[in-house]
This record gives C-alpha cells, structure tokens and sequence, in this order.
C-alpha cells in the first residue's frame, strides 16, 4: 500500500526522505483502508520509518504490531529532496538532464539510485520471504503464505512492480499509482 496523500502534495518536489505528513484526505484514505480491510488478518504488518507511511499503517491497522523497517524507506534524494522540480532543473540542469537519460543508474548529490532503492528493497523482499516460509512450514508441510501487509511509497512500490513483472527497471515511472493506492500480490 502507498500512503495516504501528504501535505503540500500540490507542489512538484522531490520528497524522497523528507518526513512529511499526511494531509486530512491522506488521512481519509488510510481509514478507508481499514474499513476496507477490517476482516482480514495479517500476519505481519511492516512500514516505512517515514511518518506518512507509519501513521498510515496505525490508521489501517491500529490495533496490530507495526514493524517499521528503513528498507521500506523512500528513495533518498540527497541534496535535491524537499526542492522542487523547477529549482532543480534551473539550479543543476545538467545533473537533471543525466537523471532523465539514466533513472535507474543516476545517483543525486548525497543521496541513491534507484538501483540503490532495489537492491536494498530485495534484501528485505528476501529476509520477508524466508520467515514467511519458515512460519508456513511449521505450520504444514504445504508451502502457503499468510497475509502480510507493506505499507510502503510511490518509488519502492514501482521498484518491487518491475521486479515482480519482469519489467526493465527504466520503466519503472510508466507505473502509475495514486496516494492510497493498495496492489494486492500473490506467490
């Protein structure tokens, strides 16, 4: 699930790492979600360490364990999160023009990549899935996995998109997704 919509969310920005946090319909959405989701038992409810995902997760889940891992964190912008767009294509226009010919690869001042974002994506993608199937297989000896919740942003959630479908990870901004939006996966 991506978090609910943040404050200031009008203005084009990169936020990435910037703790920002929800605004009255980011909240909105998030008890939707529990609405939405109160029948459904989770196993594990995990979040970002940011506030608009953490706050998120305790509106969709409030009476379940939260576990806030920095995996889950937004893609980290360096000294370009919190400036918007317009600042960074006057002020550093050629650092913006190599953004645009390699996303994946481009790594702004200070901050990561979105290979950066990936790579430690799939270490905790891989840690989830091997105490997923070791609480399974004490279980039954049928491989089955439990409902386990992420609650997560826009740059992680296209990251893990691209990884599950295979996609070219340059592709990862034809992703479209809306505050609040919640992608359901199964294994």
């Amino acid at each position: 699930m991506r978090h609910g919509q943040i404050q200031g969310y009008e203005t084009k920005r990169f936020i990435g790492q910037t703790d920002v946090l929800l605004d009255k319909q980011g909240k909105n959405q998030a008890k939707t979600w529990h609405n939405a989701l109160a029948n459904i038992e989770f196993n594990a409810i995990y979040s970002s360490s940011l506030q608009r995902c953490s706050h998120t997760a305790q509106l969709v889940c409030p009476k379940q364990k939260i576990n806030f891992d920095p995996r889950l964190n937004e893609i980290n912008m360096g000294k370009w999160d919190g400036k918007t767009f317009d600042e960074i294509k006057k002020k550093r226009a050629e650092e913006f023009k190599k953004r645009g010919n390699d996303i994946y690869e481009f790594r702004p001042p200070d901050g990561e990549s979105f290979k950066d974002l990936s790579d430690r994506l799939l270490s905790f993608l891989n840690k989830l899935q091997t105490k997923c199937f070791k609480q399974n297989n004490r279980r039954s000896q049928k491989r089955q996995y439990s409902n386990t919740l992420l609650v997560s942003h826009a740059g992680v959630i296209r990251v893990l998109i691209c990884h599950i479908l295979g996609m070219k990870p340059q592709d990862l901004f034809n992703i479209k997704l809306d505050y609040g939006h919640l992608f359901v996966l199964k294994h």
